[in-house]
């Protein structure tokens, strides 16, 4: 039972991972198109006129482009590998829960039959005991009455 909860608490703990992975993976994602767009701004700031600025605005478009390349990347695979995996710990945690809920009913029954077993096995006792005092009354009786009898044959003895 301790297993199971541990186990619980270790893929809770990968959930949570998971998903603090996935909400870096879009914050990077964000990061990458936010780049992309100042880059592109830088470049239609500048006139393009001046061969020097044309170079420098064909530059910024270029880095715009990996970036926007490289958020594209990411968005698609990376974030939906993250994503996979934690539907798939989602999944293993609400499984886990699920077995030990059961668990802790099949647990809850046999302590409930533990405490039974003992209520009968106290009673199986006192009925034994019972049944003992019984017989030693009996015998008790039985002795003080072949006593009593022996007493009388002795005596019937001692007349004849």
């Amino acid at each position: 039972m301790a297993k199971n909860v541990q186990t619980v608490v270790d893929k809770v703990g990968l959930l949570a991972q998971a998903q603090a992975e996935y909400e870096a993976l879009v914050e990077e994602i964000r990061d990458h198109f936010q780049q992309a767009r100042q880059l592109i701004e830088q470049a239609g700031e500048l006139s393009g006129t001046d061969p020097q600025e044309a170079a420098q605005v064909r530059q910024l478009l270029d880095q715009a482009e990996y970036f926007e390349t490289l958020g594209n990347r990411k968005d698609g695979h990376e974030r939906l590998e993250i994503h996979r995996r934690i539907n798939e710990l989602e999944h293993e945690v609400s499984s886990l829960k699920e077995v030990l809920q059961f668990n802790e009913r099949v647990l809850a029954r046999q302590r409930q039959a533990l405490e039974d077993a003992k209520e009968e096995a106290v009673a199986m006792v006192q009925r034994a005991e019972e049944r003992i005092q019984e017989t030693e009354r009996t015998l008790d009786y039985q002795i003080a009455r072949l006593k009593e009898l022996e007493g009388k044959a002795d005596e019937s003895e001692a007349y004849t």
